[in-house]
């Protein structure tokens, strides 16, 4: 009975295990559509919004984990399935066996009966023999008292025989038959016990397997939450980009025009090399148009940018005039100088400047510090070339190309 009560258990706690399974398959795909919504333009430009660029990056940190954690989802998922298959089929394999046990205790109860019966038999032809007297041959003619009382006793004698001749045949089959069942009956009971236990261990596999299932697709879930908000945290600061971007474009603009004007004021001799601004320095961002990896806002990078350390001094790259000194905005502290044959250089993001308007500088003069002024995530400086107001490619006067910016 109490057998019985376990395999029932395991059978119901399966039946739940897959209606679980069922109503809440182990996937993790919330968030795939969000890549979407991502360019794979890269880095935002000119640091625009340092709070999007950490943003970004905890995004993409996190769609990481969710690939991993989806993954995981999947193979727990399909680790769940095959170990409730398992142990269902174990279940299965159980109740097999206790209902061969128990048409075998049926079987042993029948043939115990019949041996019962048997023996029963042999108690009333005991019983018989007694009634009757001595049946041997010598006893029945000295006691017979007529000749049809000799046929009577004869023919009794020899039915008498011939039923416990039968009843003792079939006691003996019987005894064989009941001894050989309670046999195979033990074997049914240790098999019965042996699936029992396997089917429990299956089934606590099997909850093992939902449980870690489960788990893993709760990660995945709260990972593709976080990406969402790391996502929508970038989104809030749509409208503060975008009038970064404007006044990013108006900064060039006016940069230009100063480069200009200047240019109509200067000497018509080409200036050949420039003096590399920063000693050891190396260029970590060229030129180019940039278009914003959330918003697709497009904007121009007027030039490269230098590593450096902050305090770092930064050098005038050619004889030349402080034509400005700009502070603020998206370029921070910056310098402006003018050069002949209507060349002027651009120096942004300082921490300090050694120069002031209208100031005569030559080639290699220190004219100001690396800095984090203005929209920067680090220290750099920001280098910029315009010949006649317009920007070129500053690596044109170390050894590259000379070339407008086209953006």
């Amino acid at each position: 009975m109490r057998a019985r009560r376990r395999t029932a258990a395991v059978a119901v706690v399966l039946l739940g295990l897959c209606a679980t399974l069922l109503v809440a398959p182990v996937t993790a795909t919330a968030g795939n559509g969000i890549d979407q919504q991502v360019s794979d333009a890269g880095d935002a430009l000119d640091a625009a919004n340092a709070r999007v660029s950490r943003s970004l990056k905890r995004y993409q940190a996190i769609r990481a984990k969710l690939t991993t954690a989806q993954d995981r989802s999947a193979q727990t998922g399909s680790a769940a399935t095959q170990a409730l298959a398992s142990a269902t089929a174990a279940a299965t394999k159980a109740g097999i066996a206790r209902a061969e046990l128990q048409a075998s205790q049926a079987n042993l109860t029948r043939l115990q009966g019949q041996l019962d019966s048997t023996n029963g038999d042999l108690a009333d032809l005991a019983r018989l023999m007694y009634q009757q007297g001595p049946l041997n041959e010598m006893d029945v003619i000295l006691n017979s008292s007529s000749p049809g009382d000799l046929m009577t006793r004869i023919t009794t004698a020899d039915a008498i025989s011939r039923s416990k001749q039968a009843a003792i045949a079939r006691l003996t089959e019987a005894r064989t038959a009941v001894a050989r069942e309670a046999a195979h009956l033990q074997q049914l009971r240790a098999e019965a016990v042996r699936q029992e236990r396997e089917a429990e261990q299956e089934l606590a596999s099997a909850r093992s397997s939902r449980a870690q299932a489960r788990a893993a697709e709760r990660e995945a879930f709260q990972l593709a939450r976080k990406s969402r908000i790391a996502l929508a945290d970038a989104m809030q600061y749509k409208r503060t980009v975008a009038n970064r971007y404007r006044t990013l474009k108006r900064q060039q603009a006016r940069i230009a025009r100063l480069a200009a004007m200047a240019a109509r004021r200067t000497g018509d001799t080409p200036v050949g090399a420039l003096v590399w601004p920063i000693d050891g320095g190396t260029v970590s961002e060229g030129p180019g148009p940039r278009v914003h990896p959330v918003y697709g806002y497009r904007s121009c990078h007027t030039g490269i940018d230098i590593r450096g350390g902050t305090g770092t001094p930064i050098k005038a790259a050619a004889d030349g005039t402080v034509v400005a000194i700009t502070n603020g905005g998206p370029y921070g502290l910056a310098t402006l100088l003018s050069h002949d044959g209507g060349l002027a250089t651009f120096y942004a993001h300082q921490s300090q400047v050694k120069v002031k308007e209208g100031e005569r500088v030559e080639a290699g003069d220190v004219i100001g510090e690396v800095g984090t002024s203005g929209w920067v995530t680090g220290p750099h400086l920001h280098f910029e070339v315009h010949v006649d107001g317009k920007p070129y490619d500053p690596r044109g006067w170390f050894g590259g190309e000379r070339k407008p910016i086209d953006c």
